[in-house]
């Protein structure tokens, strides 16, 4: 015997989770009672879009709510405005027709604390100590190839230009030459090199100077084009430690479109919204298939881990082709028990 309407209805309408059936205009036509308790929406109301989605760089036609996307992520965490403010839900989207009319059905839930949100969580110290550990090994690296490494091979290039006076001999003079080319272009290098290695720079000058800085030093070394564009609130600034992690997050963006995507132009665009910092970044390149991306390679794995070590999350948009976008967001909100020694642990 099949189950009445108004029986899977009553069923419905008292979930535990909040459901909520909206049209491509996010009109409500329908929503539960947990979905009444938690938002205070109403029939008729406009669900409003999450902080992640209300700031992301769309392109003509593109719906703004990730969820929609044609190959959509089975569930994201952010935040919705509701009737007393912001709430954090974990959401996922269903899309369903009904006589030739999309309508996509809404849960949210808050999100669970349980044994395993525990393990996880427990995961990301692992992580973040490691990362942190890896901070502290780049420091020590960059400090040698400055001290010793760079000074040994600036005292060979002043060596050698002492000798390149007393050669009169066009030939050996040429073979100079071209020696103390290969020494001023292994100069650069190294400067290059310790300069992507140093956490110094964002400590010592905050993010987004660094991010001037290393745009002009990026443009030099990979010959392409960049658009940074910054708008981020001076009276809510990351404290050092996460502008540090949001700056690799941004690097090894870049060496990716650069290095694998063979891209000639890339966009970086970063904006403070409530208490979050979004990032965007758009290349031209080849780009690849982004479906499980997060855990492929160690460098897309760490931005990942990044993220979510700071509250926040990343999305790869690509495919074969290209072109590529990053966007995600950090929290400026500092977690509960973090440690104000892990800033010292990595300097």
């Amino acid at each position: 015997m099949l189950m009445q309407t108004e029986f899977l209805a009553d069923i419905v309408n008292h979930l535990p989770e909040g459901m909520i059936v909206m049209d491509t205009e996010r009109r409500i036509h329908y929503l539960n009672e947990k979905a009444l308790h938690m938002t205070g929406w109403k029939l008729g109301d406009t669900v409003p879009y999450c902080t992640y989605c209300q700031e992301r760089e769309v392109n003509d036609g593109e719906n703004r709510c990730i969820l929609t996307a044609d190959e959509p992520i089975p569930s994201f965490n952010s935040h919705l405005a509701v009737y007393e403010g912001l709430e954090e839900f974990e959401m996922s989207l269903k899309k369903l027709m009904i006589a030739d009319r999309t309508y996509y059905v809404l849960r949210i839930r808050q999100p669970v604390k349980n044994e395993n949100s525990e393990r996880a969580r427990f995961h990301e110290l692992l992580v973040q100590e490691t990362l942190l550990a890896q901070e502290a090994e780049r420091k020590r690296i960059a400090r040698e190839l400055h001290d010793h490494i760079g000074q040994s091979v600036y005292s060979i290039f002043l060596g050698l230009e002492v000798i390149k006076q007393g050669i009169n001999d066009e030939k050996y003079q040429h073979h100079l030459f071209n020696m103390m080319n290969v020494m001023e272009k292994t100069l650069d290098n190294i400067k290059q090199l310790t300069k992507s290695l140093r956490p110094e720079i964002v400590y010592d000058i905050g993010l987004e100077k660094s991010l001037r800085q290393a745009v002009k030093d990026w443009r030099k070394l990979y010959q392409i084009e960049i658009f940074l564009e910054l708008a981020l609130d001076k009276e809510q600034e990351l404290d050092p430690e996460k502008q540090l992690h949001l700056f690799r997050i941004i690097q090894e963006s870049i060496t990716n479109a650069v290095r694998h995507g063979k891209a000639t132009y890339v966009s970086i665009h970063l904006k403070t919204y409530y208490q979050y910092v979004f990032f965007n970044l758009y290349d031209n390149g080849n780009g690849f298939l982004a479906e499980g991306c997060s855990k492929k390679g160690l460098g897309l794995k760490h931005m990942y881990e990044r993220c979510k070590m700071l509250d926040g999350d990343i999305k790869w948009l690509s495919k074969e082709g290209g072109p590529t976008r990053v966007e995600g967001f950090v929290s400026l909100v500092k977690p509960e028990g973090e440690r104000e020694s892990e800033l010292n642990d990595c300097r």
